[in-house]
């Protein structure tokens, strides 16, 4: 029997106006009312990815964890081309009408968001600054940075999965399903994103690593990754210039949180640099380790997340 990561948490699936439904978790409701906290996941990963860190939270926050759309137990896009069914305005919209369902419409909550989840994390507080409080990315710089970066060798081949995973189907949907369904792909991202190389930090004893497996070693899943990498490339990074032509600002207060041996800590800027292009209030530091922040250094993650938050 699979450990219960989450004990106690409500499950939803949660149907959106953008034809999405959404698998949701909420931790359990206690007899005073705490803030609620959003936690958007990145990839290749699901809501599971939150497991350690969820329990240095619980006490201070409500907490709402979501699949995104094409991810784990959430369902896929109708329609997609380069990504179309997969941006992060959409997948933004999803969460607002996870958060309206749960109980906080036309209320403000914070967010914490790691990797493609940072990304939607950062749109939301775009489209709807009404809604929300304050913003934690985790081991990201907005998206356009990042394509601008790939002038840089060395960058270009840390990231390679942004290029790679962003060519036209079925290319690399076919390559990474291959002769093993996707395994041998999934195993390698997260083992060389990080810090130690290995895949210790993803609680192979409770069942982690299977259910990642089992969230992305299949065809139609494969292929929403990568619509949603596509839709890095030919929507999101175009939305991300219009705002800096635009001159527009976020105004919310935002903390960044980066591995020292992530992709952002390795650009000729520091992420704080990068995110003051797109926001008025920034602070932010590394943590020494990879990618992977919320399973890696769950403590040092929390310890910088609930001083910022409360």
């Amino acid at each position: 029997m699979s450990t219960d990561l989450f004990p106690g948490f409500t499950t939803h699936h949660i149907p959106t106006p953008c034809a999405a439904t959404i698998f949701t978790r909420v931790s359990p409701a206690t007899d005073k009312p705490k803030p609620p906290l959003l936690l958007i996941h990145g990839f290749p990963q699901t809501h599971i990815e939150w497991h350690k860190l969820a329990p240095l939270l619980i006490d201070n926050f409500t907490l709402i964890l979501v699949d995104l759309r094409g991810y784990g137990a959430s369902s896929l896009a109708h329609k997609s081309t380069n990504g179309s069914g997969y941006t992060k305005r959409m997948m933004a919209q999803d969460c607002i009408a996870v958060m309206d369902a749960v109980g906080y419409e036309r209320k403000k909550f914070h967010v914490v968001g790691h990797d493609r989840g940072a990304r939607v994390a950062y749109r939301l507080a775009y489209d709807f600054p009404e809604r929300v409080d304050k913003l934690v990315v985790v081991d990201i710089v907005p998206t356009a940075s990042m394509f601008r970066s790939f002038n840089e060798a060395s960058m270009a081949l840390k990231a390679y999965h942004w290029l790679f995973l962003a060519q036209p189907a079925p290319v690399p949907e076919q390559m990474i399903m291959g002769v093993d369904g996707g395994r041998a792909f999934l195993e390698r991202s997260l083992a060389s994103w990080s810090g130690s190389k290995t895949l210790d930090a993803f609680a192979a004893e409770k069942g982690v690593l299977d259910r990642y497996r089992e969230a992305y070693c299949n065809e139609e899943r494969i292929h929403a990754t990568c619509e949603d990498y596509r839709a890095g490339a030919y929507f999101d990074r175009v939305n991300d210039e219009d705002e800096l032509e635009s001159g527009r600002k976020l105004e919310l207060p935002i903390l960044a949180v980066w591995g020292l041996h992530g992709t952002p800590a390795g650009g000729d800027k520091s992420p704080i640099d990068l995110w003051s292009q797109y926001a008025s209030d920034v602070r932010g530091t590394g943590i020494d380790c990879g990618h992977f922040i919320p399973e890696e250094e769950p403590e040092k993650l929390a310890k910088e997340i609930l001083p910022f938050l409360l």
